[in-house]
């Protein structure tokens, strides 16, 4: 037999308040309420839990014997709740993270880092990982991913993170020893350092908000599938690299490059935190998607 919490809620502050008003009015419940559910609680228990007529209420010894066992079991059920309630107010728990190698190790990293030192009960496992994955079935909470608008995925919430634009840059030493400032018309000239290039030939497409988009061919003085040997070699002065604005930010900020060409870039693509699913979702994971957004400049 299941019985209803509610029903032994009542009933133990009926014992405790000895009767039915003043336990209506502690816990505000109607008398006559309370002595309907406290009826059909007796009638599936099969026993007498109180003497009552309209002058005399008492407890049976069963009855005090039940009221003692159902203060136990609401005592019980208060501490799950506030499991629940300091897993809301604190978030804890594991997070399976995926993002695109180059993201994982340039912008979600530190993100991370700084994360789980303000939420220490939470742990993560971080997977840079280019090819796309099933959330579910690798049990994923959150992916990390570069889109085109609309979203290819429609069955994967989304929150958007912003855009990412590639940028032009070199170090200061070769912008220098640069004849002529480097231009449009000028990029095919110069040595330049390219990511994913099948050879040594390879096309970027430029876009300038007023000037529109352009296609330019380059000649790769050095290629590799890795960002942050393409980022080296820029910063020793080797050529000019197309490197997204968040792998930069810091090389930029420290004079170690600088922008080439500053009004032209790649055309943006989204960045989105893709998830399978917005209701249940864990305290962890409520927090990430929040502590994301705000890191990555969405709020």
């Amino acid at each position: 037999m299941q019985e209803d919490l509610n029903d032994m809620a009542y009933f133990a502050a009926v014992v405790q308040y000895q009767g039915f008003t003043a336990a209506g009015r502690m816990i505000g419940v109607s008398k006559s309420v309370l002595s309907r559910r406290i009826e059909a609680l007796e009638a599936r228990l099969g026993v007498r839990l109180l003497n009552r007529t309209s002058r005399h209420f008492s407890v049976t010894d069963v009855g005090m014997r039940y009221a003692q066992e159902c203060r136990k079991l609401l005592e019980l059920a208060q501490d799950a709740r506030q499991v629940i309630d300091q897993a809301q107010q604190f978030p804890q728990g594991f997070l399976r993270i995926t993002a695109p190698v180059m993201m994982a190790e340039v912008v979600i990293a530190p993100i991370v880092s700084r994360f789980l030192q303000l939420y220490p009960q939470v742990t993560c496992e971080v997977l840079g990982m280019n090819s796309r994955v099933d959330l579910l079935e690798e049990n994923v909470d959150v992916a990390i991913r570069t889109h085109e608008v609309p979203l290819e995925d429609s069955s994967l919430y989304r929150r958007p993170l912003g855009q990412l634009r590639n940028l032009l840059v070199a170090s200061p030493a070769f912008i220098a020893q640069c004849a002529v400032p480097p231009s449009i018309d000028t990029l095919e000239q110069l040595p330049v350092l390219t990511r994913h290039a099948a050879s040594s030939r390879s096309e970027w497409r430029l876009h300038h908000a007023e000037l529109g988009s352009r296609s330019v061919q380059v000649q790769a003085r050095l290629r590799s599938n890795n960002l942050m040997v393409v980022m080296q070699a820029a910063i020793d002065g080797l050529g000019v690299a197309l490197i997204s604005e968040h792998a930069c930010h810091d090389a930029l900020a420290e004079g170690k490059l600088e922008l080439v060409m500053p009004d032209w870039h790649t055309a943006p693509s989204y960045i989105s935190a893709l998830y399978a699913n917005k209701k249940g979702q864990s305290s962890a994971l409520r927090a990430f998607l929040d502590y994301l957004s705000q890191a990555m400049g969405a709020e």
